[in-house]
């Protein structure tokens, strides 16, 4: 493999990330012909038997350095260790990634506390106003990411998008990251001759995605799948948790937390009938700003309780498959290699908008289709429509990324960070109430300017 020796590097590695697939540290480093600058290098073997299948960083080094795109991590250098057979490559330091976005209680259309009727409808409607074109900004920029990876010219399934894996420049924006079990279509075996753990059609690995994301089809041991339509299902999870509620927490109760209430909660909502949450929850015991709390947000579906419990989790709210909740893709469900091995209660689809209660806007649910998806000519500017279209069972009648840019809850004027690229279709601004994409961030993850 060719490169460009790093150059001046600060042997002060610190370790921000380290797992049993890759390790990530940051340095002090100027690199080529570029400037001192903080920077990541990410860190794996590439010897087989110590690597973690699937997880590939050769396959990952290979697929980056053929993308050139302002919403995905660009490689700055890369290096093989020969006698630690590990390979390194640098990107950008980004610090900040959707997740931190996601816990700030100021990233909601409402305030934690109720405002006084005095001042309510005049800053409900610039709290809205200004939640709904971050979001939009964010969601449009993630999903030109997808539509670029998933065209004809590229044809690259990521499948592991989740919040943690798209961060946020200072400008806003958008870094998608982590490609370590990306996968691109229609290659040969010399294309993939140094990959790790190469893949072909019908044999893809189903171990792939982070579990809340996950597609409800790798669930039940398919190897032979739609990867793009993995993404597609991963980015509904991720944008429907730009409105799933902010939950109070405290870390002296050592809670491993991923989702929302607890089994003995929710026996008590069944005995209750549903309870719609509220945008925020707070235990009564719990106060907010103490420093033994702290934010956490709902993921929409419960990654928590391994494959089944996610399934179960996914079911409750999309319907267990049936001939009648998916009549045209039933028995592609039934074919799915591990479809019989348990029998899951039949539970209707509800609707998705009460458990969202942080969306900007209270529209009616989409229509669904004959199919289980949203009929086309019920199409409505609004998020909820927008997630529904991603979230459904028939993995080719989730919409694509290209569809989506064009979807009618998409401002004509996106608010774009500052030197971004003019958007296609689009008037691309600045400023929204006053400030820029940069500031409002800097506002929601931080407090007033």
């Amino acid at each position: 493999m060719s490169f460009t020796p790093p150059v001046e590097i600060d042997n002060d590695y610190e370790v921000i990330e380290e797992g049993p697939a890759s390790k990530v540290s940051r340095t002090w480093a100027a690199i080529g012909s570029h400037e001192s600058q903080w920077v990541v290098v990410k860190s794996a073997t590439v010897v087989r038997k110590f690597s973690k299948e699937p997880h590939d960083i050769a396959k990952e080094l290979r697929i980056l350095s053929n993308l050139s795109h302002p919403n995905i991590i660009n490689v700055l250098s890369h290096t093989e260790d020969a006698q630690w057979s590990t390979l390194h490559f640098w990107m950008p330091f980004i610090p900040i990634s959707l997740s931190d976005l996601l816990v700030s209680p100021r990233f909601s259309p409402y305030p934690v506390v109720p405002l006084s009727s005095n001042d309510e409808e005049a800053e409900s409607s610039r709290r809205t106003n200004i939640f709904t074109a971050v979001t939009q900004s964010i969601m449009y920029q993630v999903l030109l990411a997808l539509a670029y990876l998933h065209g004809d010219q590229n044809s690259i399934a990521h499948r592991d998008i989740k919040p943690g894996n798209i961060l946020l420049t200072a400008e806003g924006c958008v870094k998608l990251i982590d490609f370590g079990i990306a996968w691109k279509d229609a290659e040969d075996a010399d294309a993939k001759k140094h990959d790790l753990w190469p893949e072909y059609r019908p044999r893809l690995y189903f171990e792939v995605s982070t579990s809340p994301y996950r597609a409800p089809e790798l669930l039940f041991g398919t190897r032979d799948y739609d990867a793009f339509a993995l993404d597609l299902w991963s980015a509904g999870a991720t944008f429907a948790e730009f409105f799933t509620p902010l939950r109070l927490i405290s870390d002296e109760e050592d809670l491993e937390y991923d989702h929302g209430p607890d089994e003995e909660e929710e026996m008590e909502e069944e005995d209750e009938g549903f309870r719609a949450p509220q945008p925020f929850i707070m235990p009564k015991n719990l106060l907010p700003g103490t420093p033994e709390t702290r934010w956490q947000r709902d993921t929409l579906f419960n990654g928590t309780r391994g494959e089944l419990g996610l399934a179960w989790s996914i079911f409750k709210i999309r319907g267990t498959p049936t001939p009648e909740i998916w009549p045209l893709g039933f028995k592609a469900f039934e074919h799915l290699p591990d479809a019989k091995g348990v029998e899951f209660t039949v539970v209707p689809t509800v609707q998705l908008a009460p458990l969202l209660p942080n969306l900007p806007e209270r529209d009616e649910e989409p229509v669904l289709g004959n199919v289980h998806f949203p009929a086309e000519e019920t199409v409505r500017s609004s998020a909820l429509d927008l997630v529904s279209r991603f979230l459904v069972y028939p993995s080719e009648n989730r919409m694509k990324a290209t569809r989506a840019l064009s979807h009618p809850w998409f401002r004509d004027d996106i608010l774009v960070p500052a030197g971004y690229q003019p958007v296609s279709g689009k008037t691309s601004v600045g400023e929204v109430e006053g400030k820029s994409l940069s500031q409002w961030l800097h506002v929601m993850l931080h407090g007033d300017l």
